[in-house]
């Protein structure tokens, strides 16, 4: 006998669904009051312990830690019957065992009526993957591909039958990225015998070959057609590709004129080889004012305070746009002041020469402020020219050309002759940049998965001209994934390096480098770990940081106080410990691993709708020219 197996999710919960309505009503009733489950019970499991599979099920058994912690688990709720079926189920079906049935209840202890969960298990026969064949009516040019996918799935080992979805799944995708749509991919798994080794077998329909229909563009009044128009990826008489419509999504709301949109095939379908497809979308206004405060992260300060306004208008000239901005940041601790100020005049030409890379002109104009770090003041103003190109969904990159006029008073007395005049007084710099960043992490607050990389290069004066003629060069790599259930490991490695040339002798003080503090190296106050000389101004020309962190979610202590628990239920609590290595020198040449600053620590963590709020302590060890010490930091998001 051979027998057809197409497993879905939606299966599973329609059995589960029959079977809870299958309890009995005085149970239901009994289950309403939340009775603690005081034991677990398992039968008939004989390839996994009882350890194991108590490890999958969703149920626990109530112990003074779990009251604590305030563990629903450890009670029967609404959800219990039928999630730890589902729970072991699916441990049993992604390791070969593709007849296993469960039978879960609930048995009443008395005298305090609370909860014993009976679980029986009948594991049935477990079977490997044998030979993969490919057969059905698609083009001989999909065969290699669809051979790629299906070579995953390994011989001899377990069936999963999971990964024989997914396969199933990627093979239609394929098809649908390549104008077809409407095929089918169905698998059969030959259980005729209790064989070891089973072969499995795909059939591919792949259907008929469909191009774009008309597309009709619906709910634009106040800005022109061609906004939502040439950020489609669709055009009527080619071929249909599946990647292309969420892709025209994403460019269509990343344009910024729509609050929401709706792209998708008509209702109307005439002809089912070219399809209609209408797009609806909801205008943003033309002209706005936006007004915006919090807390946030500053590379000057553990914690900052942002307050920020604008006024602009989004169709300009038909599509361009115009903003004038406001932007102060006031940096919170020991030494509570201003470390932004500034006010921006910018124009943005969204398609510059036909081309989806915006260009903007911006002038900025900065007040005089103490310099975050140093004890001087600084005014500039700047003119600049800036673009910014998207290669992939994950991948971006900007560059561009900025004029600066930077006057820098009340630099100390106590400097060098040579130095003070080198930094005091007004200067012109003129630079290239060039801004890279490739982002694949799964979240940006708390990323479980993926990585972040970063480069940034600066080239001040030289051919530009200028007081100034300097290089500068940030990179940074971050990478994440779990190393155990509930734990991630999150990684970092960070550095710097600035150099002069030509005739200048000495980086200008605001563009050297600094290390210390709460997204760096923690244990020390912000940039505070840097080369210091009483007769120089202090700041590196190379740095280097290595971060590595876990993170978990802790202990709920909030969750049985009455309402803080309703809070925190919202507001879960995490906790991770960290070990941060890195220092500044003066120069790479400079560079030595003894002098090398190794801190270590722990920290709690809030994870609000805003991202994770911290609190972080960490103590570094003596090195020969730094002291043992430690410190608290108080801030809002991780380190990296």
């Amino acid at each position: 006998m051979r027998m057809r197996v197409i497993l879905s999710i939606c299966f599973i919960v329609m059995i589960t669904v029959g079977q809870s309505a299958a309890i009995d009503r005085s149970i239901l009733r009994w289950i309403r009051n939340k009775p603690a489950i005081k034991s677990i019970s398992i039968e008939g499991n004989n390839f996994f312990s009882d350890s194991d599979i108590r490890k999958r099920m969703y149920s626990r058994v109530r112990t003074i830690w779990g009251s604590i912690k305030g563990d629903r688990r450890t009670k029967i709720q609404s959800e219990t019957y039928g999630r730890d079926t589902l729970e072991i189920k699916y441990l049993y079906l992604t390791n070969g065992f593709l007849g296993i049935q469960i039978e879960e209840n609930f048995n009443v202890i008395m005298p305090d009526s609370s909860a014993r969960v009976m679980v029986k298990i009948d594991e049935g026969h477990r079977y490997k993957y044998g030979k993969k064949t490919i057969k059905g009516n698609f083009e001989n040019r999909f065969q290699n591909r669809f051979e790629q996918i299906v070579t995953k799935l390994q011989e001899l080992k377990p069936i999963n039958l999971f990964d024989v979805r997914q396969a199933s799944f990627d093979i239609k995708t394929v098809l649908a990225n390549e104008g077809y749509p409407y095929a089918e991919v169905n698998f059969t798994i030959d259980t005729s015998q209790v064989n070891v080794v089973t072969p499995i077998q795909f059939v591919v329909e792949s259907d008929s070959l469909v191009h774009y229909g008309e597309i009709t563009i619906q709910g634009i009044n106040r800005y022109p057609a061609y906004t939502a128009s040439r950020e489609l990826k669709i055009n009527r008489g080619n071929v249909y590709r599946r990647h292309e419509i969420v892709e025209s999504q994403r460019r269509i709301y990343e344009s910024g004129y729509f609050s929401t949109l709706q792209l998708k095939q008509s209702n109307q379908v005439t002809d089912r080889l070219n399809p209609d497809f209408i797009l609806r979308v909801r205008e943003r206004k033309p002209t706005y004012i936006t007004v915006k405060t919090g807390a946030g992260q500053s590379e000057y300060a553990d914690l900052s305070w942002s307050f920020s306004a604008g006024v602009g208008k989004r169709n300009l000239f038909g599509s361009r746009r115009i903003d004038l901005l406001f932007n102060l940041v006031y940096g919170v601790g020991k030494k509570n002041r201003i470390i932004e100020h500034d006010y921006r005049l910018r124009y943005t030409e969204p398609w510059f020469l036909g081309i989806r890379m915006p260009l903007s002109l911006a002038f900025t104009y900065e007040p005089k402020v103490q310099h975050p770090v140093q004890d001087f003041r600084v005014e500039q103003w700047a003119a600049s020219i800036s673009t910014l190109k998207r290669f992939s969904l994950h991948t971006r990159a900007s560059w561009g050309l900025e004029y600066q006029s930077v006057d820098i008073s009340g630099v100390p007395d106590e400097l060098k002759e040579e130095v003070r005049l080198q930094t005091e007084g007004l200067s012109i710099r003129r630079r290239i940049y060039l801004n890279m960043i490739r982002d694949s992490r799964d979240n940006i607050f708390v990323p479980r998965f993926g990585s972040k990389r970063e480069i940034a290069i600066d080239y001040f004066g030289g051919f530009l001209g200028g007081d100034d003629s300097f290089i500068r060069i940030e990179t940074s790599w971050s990478w994440y994934h779990p190393v155990w259930p509930g734990w991630i490991s999150a990684s970092r490695i960070k550095g710097g390096w600035v150099d002069p040339y030509g005739e200048t002798e000495l980086v200008p003080s605001g563009d050297r480098l600094f290390l210390g503090g709460a997204n760096t190296v923690r244990g020390f106050t912000e940039n505070t770990l840097v080369p210091m000389q009483k007769d120089s101004l202090p700041g590196a020309g190379f740095t280097i940081v290595v971060n590595q962190e876990f993170r978990w979610k802790t202990i709920q202590i909030f969750n049985p106080i009455p309402f803080l628990g309703d809070l925190f239920r919202n507001l879960p609590l995490w906790q991770s410990i960290f070990i941060d290595v890195g220092n500044g020198f003066r120069s790479i040449d400079k560079f030595q691993f003894s002098e090398l600053v190794v801190a270590y620590g722990t920290g709690v963590q809030i994870q609000s709708p805003a991202g994770p709020i911290r609190l972080d302590y960490a103590h570094h060890i003596k090195t020969s020219t730094i002291e043992a010490g430690d410190h608290w930091h108080f801030t809002i998001l991780y380190a990296f």
